[in-house]
């Protein structure tokens, strides 16, 4: 497909690479500002056979769009919803994060994590609804529960590629439309999803997480009226230490160590581990973390 002429949309470079790679007739690179890709560039850490140019906003995007001519645009992490019925005549297709139809969303990442689902890569035709398109290939990363989240953005970018690269193979064509399934979900992040309330069954604490473990994230918890965050957490079993903890109530710190605390919640042992104390007190033993549920 080297006469056919290439636009990318998106804001993560790992497809861009890929095309650069294969060595498609990339005409145009459009990059969404104040994302990983802007910074990627700018750093030097990606080099583009064309001009790439950074867009603020969809209006910006449609401009320069309605003002060229191309064959096949890529998007890959565009966050804006394009009018394709109204756009110039051309081929439109996304790489999205997941298995489509199932984890549809902004946020299908740290989706899978969170609901134990299967993630991975899809490359699907674009139309007027968003991640509704025909689908032309797919990679699947199984569910693991050693996996976190940022292992799993790094797998799901090599998935990313791969995908581009399958449908490279097939021209682009759709092989087959989305079927959806009573069991797929839509997510997308919100403020809440972030936050410990200890309501929570132990295992879904440790996958939230696990779902929110980049640096700039992490899970709010409160102790004493103030905000912590915490980015790793486990559940321990040693015979010795459940022996320990007998003489402490659930919901109270039995260890404060490390940036760590270990506590006791619905019979089992927790540790907190990577704390970020955001200039608060420490956390001491004996500290109430939660009121138990009667």
């Amino acid at each position: 497909m080297r006469d056919r002429q290439f636009v990318f949309v998106g804001n993560r470079r790992f497809v861009l690479e890929e095309m650069c790679a294969t060595g498609v007739n990339l005409k145009k690179v459009f990059v969404v500002a104040n994302t990983h890709l802007e910074r990627d560039l700018k750093n030097g850490f990606l080099s583009l056979p064309c001009h790439y140019i950074i867009i603020n906003n969809k209006q910006e995007l449609l401009y320069h769009l309605s003002a060229m001519s191309f064959d096949i645009l890529v998007s890959n992490g565009c966050p804006y919803i394009l009018p394709i019925s109204q756009m110039p005549v051309a081929k439109y297709v996304n790489i999205h994060p997941s298995c489509l139809p199932d984890l549809r969303g902004v946020d299908p990442v740290i989706g899978a994590i969170l609901f134990e689902k299967n993630s991975g890569a899809t490359c699907h035709i674009m139309d007027d609804g968003v991640d509704t398109g025909d689908i032309i290939s797919q990679v699947s990363i199984p569910y693991n529960e050693n996996l976190d989240v940022t292992t799993l953005y790094q797998l799901s970018f090599c998935a990313e590629k791969q995908a581009f690269r399958d449908a490279l193979l097939l021209k682009f064509q759709a092989q087959y439309a989305q079927k959806s399934r009573d069991s797929d979900i839509y997510y997308s992040r919100k403020p809440e999803d972030r936050v410990i309330t200890f309501k929570e069954e132990n295992n879904f604490i440790l996958r939230k997480i696990k779902a929110f473990n980049n640096r700039t994230q992490g899970c709010l918890f409160l102790v004493n009226n103030k905000n912590y965050i915490v980015f790793r957490a486990e559940i321990l079993t040693n015979c010795f230490l459940t022996d320990y903890m007998q003489k402490f109530m659930e919901g109270i710190v039995a260890f404060s160590y490390e940036n760590s605390i270990l506590f006791k919640k619905d019979n089992e042992i927790l540790r907190f581990s990577d704390i970020s104390f955001n200039n608060n007190p420490a956390i001491l033993v004996g500290d109430k973390i939660f009121e138990v549920q009667l």
